[in-house]
Parts: C-alpha cells; sequence; structure tokens
C-alpha cells in the first residue's frame, strides 16, 4: 500500500520561475522526470544541445499563448525508495498553491523528515529567485480530511480508556497472545479452562490429561496465556481446596495443621495435582472478544496505517469490538464478535455504520452467519448503493481472511487517491502518472522481500488441522445496480455459516454445505 503526505504554499509561479524552480532541483540532484524527457526531446530534434534552452523557452511561450493549460503544471522526481513531486494548481486565479509531496510505503525510512527537506529545498529556491522572505509564506501541512463520523466516533470515546486501549495493542506480549487465539480449538481450550476454575474443577484439566492434548500447552503458556499451577483438591467430593503458583507454597501449606473444609481431613493427606489455569491476559483478551480487536489493529499497523488515523470503541458489554480507521479521508469502520453473526450483531453494526456514515464496513465474526443476518446485511448494501452513495461491506469469519480483504480494500483507495493527486500530469508525460508510480512500487516489492516485522507471528498456527477459511465478501460501487450471489459447489466449500429455523428444519432437509469464500453483493 502507498501512502501520500503534502503541503502548500500560497505562492504564484510564472512559467519561468517554474522552469527555473525545475533546473534549480536538478541541480541539486533532485531530477523531474517530465522536464528530462522533454529537454531530450528537444536535443533530438535539434541535434544540439546548445539550442535545447531556446527550444524550451519557444514551446513555453507557446503553449502558455495558445493552449488553455501552463506550459509546467508540475513534475514528478523518483528516488529509490520514495517519489517525490510539485503540483503548480493555478486554476483558481485568486488562491494559487504550490504543493510538495511525497509518495511512500512501509518499507520507506523518514517520509516525513524527505517531505520536510524537498519543501525546504523549494522554498529556499523560490527566495533565490529575487523574492523576498516577506513575499514568500511558510509551508501548510496538507493533511487529508477527517470525516465527521470518525471525529464524531474518536469524541464518544473516553479519553483515558482510549488512551489505556491503544498503549495495550502496542504491546507485543498482548499481540503475540492474540495471534495464538486465532485458531478455535485454543479459545474453546481457554474457555473450558477458565470456567473449570470458576467452578473449582480444575483438577480436569490436569498437564497431559486427553482435554489439554488437543492444544500444545507449551505454545500457550509461551505467550503467557495459561500458567501451571498445584492445585489441592478434596480426595471425596474433588472441590478445589487451593491453588498454589509452585511447589515452594505447597511446603508451606502441607507442613500446617489446616484441614479440608470438605471432608475434615488433613490438607497434607489430600490430592496435590499440577493443573493448567488460564492467566489474567487469557481472560483479558477472550472477554468480548478484545483479541479480534488486538489483531486487526496489529494488521492495519503491519500495512502502515499511522496510529493517530485508528480509534478504539470501548467494550460495552455485549461481545461486540469496534474500531475506525481513518485512510485518506475515507473511513473503514471494523466490527468483531468471537461468535455467530447474529441478526442482533448484523442490526447493531448497521446502526454504528449509519451513525459513522462510514464509507467502508468490514464485519469479522468467528462463528457461523445467520440467515437473517444475511439478508439484513445484504438490504443495507443495496439500500446505500441505490442512494448514490459509495459504499463497500466485507465479511470474514476469520482474520486472515479479514486481513487479505482489507489489505485489497487499502490498496483501491490508495490508488485512487495517487490517481487524483497525479492525473494532472498524465497530459505532461503521455501516461498516466499514478499507474507508473503504482507500477514502480509493486516492481520494488517484487525484488525485495519486506522488512521482517518487530514482532515474529507464525503466519499458520500449529494447534489443529486447519479449517477452510469462511468468508463472504460484499462489495458495492455507484457503477453496479443488482447483486450477483457466486454459488460454491458443494464438495469444495467449507461448512455451512447460515443458521435455519425451527420450522425450516422440519419442512425441508439442509442440502447447502457451505458458503462461498468470497461473494462479491455488486
Amino acid at each position: 500500500m502507498l501512502f501520500l503526505e503534502s503541503n502548500t504554499l500560497n505562492y504564484e509561479l510564472d512559467t519561468a520561475h517554474r522552469t527555473s524552480l525545475l533546473q534549480a532541483l536538478q541541480d541539486h540532484n533532485l531530477t523531474p522526470l517530465v522536464r528530462t524527457l522533454r529537454m531530450r526531446c528537444f536535443t533530438d530534434v535539434m541535434l544540439s544541445p546548445e539550442k535545447t534552452s531556446d527550444m524550451e523557452n519557444a514551446m513555453s511561450s507557446w503553449t502558455d499563448s495558445f493552449a488553455e493549460e501552463r506550459y509546467i503544471k508540475g513534475d514528478i522526481i523518483p528516488a529509490t525508495d520514495h517519489v517525490l513531486f510539485l503540483i503548480f494548481e493555478d486554476e483558481d486565479e485568486e488562491t494559487p498553491l504550490v504543493r510538495a509531496g511525497i509518495l511512500y510505503d512501509v518499507r520507506t525510512p523518514e517520509p516525513y523528515r524527505k517531505l520536510e527537506s524537498f519543501c525546504r529545498e523549494v522554498r529556499e529556491t523560490v527566495l533565490n529567485q529575487n523574492h523576498s522572505e516577506r513575499e514568500v509564506p511558510q509551508w501548510i501541512a496538507g493533511k487529508p480530511s477527517l470525516p465527521l463520523g470518525f471525529r464524531n466516533f474518536i469524541a464518544k470515546q473516553d479519553s483515558d480508556s482510549l488512551y489505556t486501549s491503544l498503549r495495550k495493542e502496542s504491546m507485543s506480549k498482548r499481540i503475540l497472545a492474540a495471534s495464538r487465539l486465532e485458531d478455535e480449538s485454543a479459545r474453546i481450550f481457554l474457555r473450558t479452562a477458565k470456567d473449570a476454575h470458576l467452578e473449582g474443577y480444575a483438577a480436569r484439566l490436569l498437564t497431559g490429561e486427553s482435554a489439554s492434548r488437543s492444544v500444545p500447552v507449551e505454545r500457550l503458556e509461551d505467550v503467557g496465556l495459561v500458567e501451571r499451577e498445584v492445585q489441592i483438591s478434596c480426595r471425596k467430593t474433588g472441590h478445589a481446596l487451593f491453588r498454589l503458583p509452585n511447589a515452594h507454597a505447597l511446603a508451606v501449606v502441607t507442613v500446617s495443621d489446616a484441614t479440608c473444609s470438605e471432608c475434615g481431613a488433613a490438607v497434607a493427606d489430600e490430592n496435590v495435582e499440577e493443573v493448567i489455569a488460564p492467566t489474567p491476559l487469557a481472560k483479558s483478551l477472550l472477554e468480548d472478544g478484545s483479541w479480534l480487536v488486538s489483531r486487526l489493529h496489529f494488521l492495519l499497523r503491519e500495512m502502515g496505517v499511522p496510529e493517530r488515523e485508528i480509534a478504539l470503541g470501548p467494550a460495552e458489554g455485549n461481545g461486540y469490538g469496534q474500531m475506525m480507521a481513518n485512510i485518506s479521508g475515507e473511513s473503514f469502520l471494523l466490527v468483531t464478535r468471537d461468535g455467530d453473526l447474529t441478526p442482533a450483531f448484523a442490526r447493531w453494526a448497521i446502526d454504528l455504520e449509519l451513525e459513522t456514515e462510514a464509507s467502508h464496513l468490514v464485519i469479522v465474526a468467528t462463528g457461523r452467519l445467520h440467515r437473517e443476518a444475511g439478508m439484513l446485511l445484504r438490504n443495507h448494501s443495496r439500500r446505500r448503493v441505490s442512494g448514490g452513495q459509495d459504499f463497500e461491506m466485507i465479511l470474514a469469519n476469520d482474520v486472515a481472511t479479514a486481513g487479505r480483504e482489507l489489505q485489497t480494500a487499502l490498496e483501491r483507495v490508495s490508488q485512487r487517491i495517487i490517481g487524483d493527486q497525479l492525473c494532472v500530469l498524465d497530459g505532461s508525460l503521455g501516461l498516466s502518472v499514478s499507474r507508473l508510480v503504482l507500477t514502480k512500487f509493486q516492481l520494488l516489492a517484487t525484488k525485495e522481500p519486506a522488512a521482517e516485522p518487530v514482532i515474529s507471528i507464525d503466519p499458520e498456527t500449529e494447534f489443529a488441522a486447519p479449517r477452510q477459511p469462511l468468508s463472504l465478501a460484499a462489495h458495492a460501487s455507484m457503477n453496479v445496480t443488482d447483486v450477483v450471489d457466486v454459488d460454491v459447489p458443494t464438495e469444495i466449500a467449507p461448512p455451512i455459516f447460515v443458521e435455519s429455523s425451527q420450522e425450516d428444519i422440519e419442512s425441508e432437509p439442509e442440502t447447502e454445505t457451505g458458503r462461498a469464500a468470497t461473494n462479491n453483493w455488486e
């Protein structure tokens, strides 16, 4: 994904000063691509480099006199890992602007410093062109617009809880632990362990017992999701009496005169067993499905989305998670639930999307998609499109699928923004400048492997046999008016993700065995 940052200078430059500015930049090893190609063409035509400048002056004078557009509208300056650009906006004669910016990806080091250095170079060059310091203003940061719904979403958050949430998401231990919870068997095991401890029957989760062999406990222990404890339980009833952190604490208890509250026997004569206990970190991540929010937040940051453009919503105690991201002025609403995508959850997601006016709705639910919930979301997508709004909906039942769909959606937004910013140079270069820049970074990505993340996370969990990903992606745009459902053959489709009512179960046998890995609701 490419990112764009720009600054604006409220100042007007005529063609002669624009030409001298580009020449000065070239003298400082900032070679403008469009002007370089033009000068090469003039040299080939004149067959003499001495006449190249005369040809440039003649062509610029003719273009400015008879053409509707200026001869120099801007230029791009390619570099190894980024692209600088300079655009002269003079359509509005009252407020002429010089816009300087940078295009970069997540591997580009210090992009803001590079932009600041470029802007300083441009302003100093303008000052050297017989302009005074008073005439040339300072650069103004051209930050992308902040959607109203995104601002309202942030305004509703409690500042203390928001700061705490952001701080927690940056903790490597929490991120690693959340990655292990992508496996359903691990989540089931931890919930079972939690319930067993609450009921006083943690002995059912003895280390090495069959209940724990389906999940590699060592992996959960390494990331701080479980810990081993020593439990003393009653021989007669099986209820837990004490849970101790280690054998040293056990020695203190057994040498005492403590007795069992259930049968009255001495504690030293009761059962002593090593059990597995979920840690407070595991309980925190499982509560309200916050591990899903942690994983999606990590993926957004890994894609290069700045921390300041991500807002986390507080848990409301209903198991629903919420998050928003601002991508170049377009808002993404992400809602999560560690469970089925029920009609109640679908209604809640729709209400929140209407409230925040998000143009992209991403729903992640780890369970199955209820039929009524699917119809609610389908109808909502149709209404948004028929209302003349650009809208995209993505449904996924695992983090991996949600990450892939999010990556694709962010790429589309990035390409559209870059095309809108650089299209003014297409006529000058004779081809699509935005496509040229995008292709450059794509080719660089294929030759140079991405840098290793600071936090190492296995791309695939090693718990049980991975189930086939279940996802439903809905993409709607203003260019389409109908909805197309894609059916997947039974033999390759994953298990059904739709709930039937009791009447449906009694009236007709269930024949659908799966749903499409990706359906486009367009």
